[in-house]
């Protein structure tokens, strides 16, 4: 009997055969240390959850690799075209006696992953190149075809600038991770090597390990997961897809064992606003700001977005209102050019927050949208090629997202290069308009420029609103300034939207910020300004603060706003501080007083139309027509004074 029970503890762990000597006599305590053994067992069971494996064993070589995937019951496996079957599909291979994935040049190879922003993963598979070959791979935050937003991407036996000059290199290959190229792997032919990407989605980090057969496992670099994968800004955190993908036409290699896992529990950021309604009554022509905290009670980041919805008024196809920052009419266009090996598939955009439409289009909808097409002539007088010849134009409305970046395409119209129209501009009209009530909305076109040729237009009136008229990107990047990065003024781009239908009053409350994150057990506030300036004395309006969150559950937090407008003017009684003069005024305008940082002008009905600051606190009015005016005065510690101004000339 002694003998047997050692037996029996030799094949437990170490721990478990001192505890069992103290019980040998005892017949229960064996049962319950196997019952502990099984319990610790499934506790590290629970710590690494495979979601995700495939090693193409069960696949029949010679077939394609998402067909072949899809018609065993797993999705996970499509193309970039989301066209399985197609020549963008792989096909199933043998190296040395081993199924494996096989892609060559024209496949594009796309693998859905969790889709998730929150929890820990690691990234697994195996890749060999063959002699004279090279690859590449990369980690999408966002799988959508064009639209796809890139996290991280690696060249294997190809060195790449981040822009058109990706030339081979055989033993070498860039990393863009959080930067435009990050690290160099030290690549091999004719061997498996091994990749370990680790993305810890709640630390908002990522790392990527390499190992060649018979070596140590090597920590090629970490970025910050949620930068886009140059690094241009902060984008997004999901975990959506990666993308297999040989970019030149001698490239080639074999994809094997694939394995998805998910370290720890699953996890979820769980925010808490308050308040949750927003009931205030204010005097006429004076302001108030109410502050809204929001806490993350969760278990991993939480982001949201936020601006004030103000509902739709009614539609139809009267009221027309062109929104644009560009000039009209466009007399000295600028055209921007540049030398590129390939062809440039770009996308240009404006960006119109809730403060630059205001009253005049708030709660009508985009119908339209349109860009300005000029022909240019070389140094021989003959006419540039502008567009890459078959390519076509795309025409998009992007919601509000996160981090001062597009959100999801509410409208989306594709046109040929035989519907462009030059030296002019080129409208479309949208299938389904888009309801504007109070977000932020980018309007872009997205266009592939031939080699050499001038596709991106602006008005070239040197004032651009830099950062909102001048944006561009490449690679489905972020957007960026292009006044910012070409370090000269070209003015604004020759786009517009165009809006129908009835507005609806807005603009009387404005928030401080409209995006942010917080990490766990974090907090943050937006606050929210009331102004009644403009707005009718004894009535009430309603809107309400709308949120989108990564938040399971409470993907959208609405707090609703009601204002209610005192009888009361008090603008008299709260402009002591200053002494504006002349008022009336036929022109100039100065402010004495301390302290202050800058002067809001606002007309009559609300709508902000400058925004003044010198050192001697001056307002030029001279260019206004008649009326009452507003100016919202703003000293250095963010206090504000209202003063009414009657322009009489």
């Amino acid at each position: 009997m002694l003998k047997n029970d050692y037996i029996c503890e030799i094949k437990l762990d170490y721990l478990l055969i001192k505890i069992l000597k103290f019980n040998i006599m005892k017949k229960y305590s064996l049962l319950m240390l196997v019952a502990m053994f099984l319990f610790m067992g499934n506790v590290r069971a629970q710590e690494e959850v495979i979601l995700l494996e495939d090693d193409f064993s069960a696949y029949t070589v010679g077939n394609k690799i998402a067909s072949e995937s899809n018609a065993a019951g797993n999705d996970w496996w499509t193309t970039w075209s989301n066209n399985p079957g197609g020549a963008e599909d792989g096909v199933i291979a043998e190296y040395e006696g081993n199924k494996c994935a096989y892609l060559e040049s024209g496949n594009d190879q796309v693998l859905r992953l969790a889709g998730s922003q929150s929890g820990v993963y690691d990234l697994e598979f195996d890749i060999l190149v063959p002699e004279g070959k090279s690859g590449y791979f990369n980690i999408l935050h966002k799988f959508a075809g064009a639209n796809s937003k890139w996290a991280m991407q690696a060249y294997l036996h190809i060195t790449s600038d981040g822009g058109n000059s990706d030339y081979y290199n055989p033993g070498h290959g860039t990393v863009h991770a959080g930067s435009n190229g990050t690290a160099d792997v030290a690549c091999v032919f004719d061997q498996w090597m091994h990749f370990r990407l680790h993305v810890d989605t709640d630390a908002d980090k990522a790392q990527y390990y390499y190992t060649v057969e018979g070596g140590e496992e090597i920590l090629v670099c970490e970025w910050q997961w949620s930068l886009d994968s140059f690094g241009d800004a902060v984008v997004d955190r999901v975990l959506d897809a990666m993308n297999f993908f040989p970019p030149m036409a001698e490239s080639a290699y074999y994809l094997d064992n694939f394995k998805c896992t998910r370290i720890g529990g699953e996890t979820a950021p769980e925010l808490v606003f308050n308040p949750e309604a927003i009931d205030e009554e204010v005097p006429a022509d004076d302001s108030k700001t109410i502050t809204i905290s929001i806490e993350n009670e969760g278990t991993s980041i939480g982001d949201y977005s936020a601006w004030v919805d103000y509902g739709v008024g009614q539609g139809g196809s009267g009221n027309e209102q062109v929104i644009s920052y560009a000039i009209d009419p466009i007399s000295s266009p600028s055209g921007l050019s540049w030398t590129a090996e390939e062809p440039v598939k770009f996308e240009v955009a404006s960006l119109f927050p809730a403060t630059a439409y205001g009253n005049s289009v708030m709660g009508t909808y985009i119908t339209h949208a349109a860009y300005a097409f000029f022909e240019w002539q070389d140094a021989n007088g003959n006419l540039t090629s502008i567009l890459e010849p078959g390519t076509d134009l795309i025409f998009r409305i992007y919601g509000q997202g996160n981090n001062g970046n597009p959100g999801e395409v509410l409208a989306e119209k594709v046109i040929s290069q035989s519907q462009v129209v030059y030296n002019d501009y080129t409208m479309v009209e949208f299938d389904e308009p888009v309801a504007l009530t109070g977000f932020d909305v980018y309007v872009a076109l997205e266009m592939t420029a031939a080699v050499s040729g001038t596709a991106m237009n602006l008005d070239g009136s040197g004032q651009a609103v830099q950062g909102y008229g001048d944006l561009y990107r490449t690679n489905n990047g972020a957007f960026l300034s292009i006044t910012e990065n070409a370090g000269t003024n070209y003015g604004n781009w020759c786009l517009f939207m165009l809006c129908q239908g009835t507005p609806v009053v807005g603009g009387y409350a404005t928030l401080n910020k409209t995006n942010g994150s917080l990490a766990i057990g974090a907090s943050d506030e937006v606050k929210v300004t009331l102004s009644t300036i403009g707005l009718t004395p004894n009535q009430t309006y309603e809107a309400a603060v709308k949120f989108v969150t990564n938040a399971p559950a409470q993907p959208i937090v609405n707090v609703p706003i009601t204002l209610k407008v005192g009888g009361e003017n008090i603008a008299e009684n709260v402009v002591e501080t200053y002494n504006v003069y002349p008022n009336p005024t036929t022109g100039a305008v100065t402010v004495e007083g301390d302290n202050i940082n800058y002067i809001a002008v606002y007309n009559s009905v609300g709508q902000l139309v400058n925004v003044v600051k010198n050192v001697n606190n001056t307002v030029d009015m001279s260019s206004y027509e008649n009326g009452v005016y507003f100016f919202n005065i703003v000293d250095n510690a963010g206090q504000s004074a209202l003063q009414r101004v009657v322009v009489a000339k």
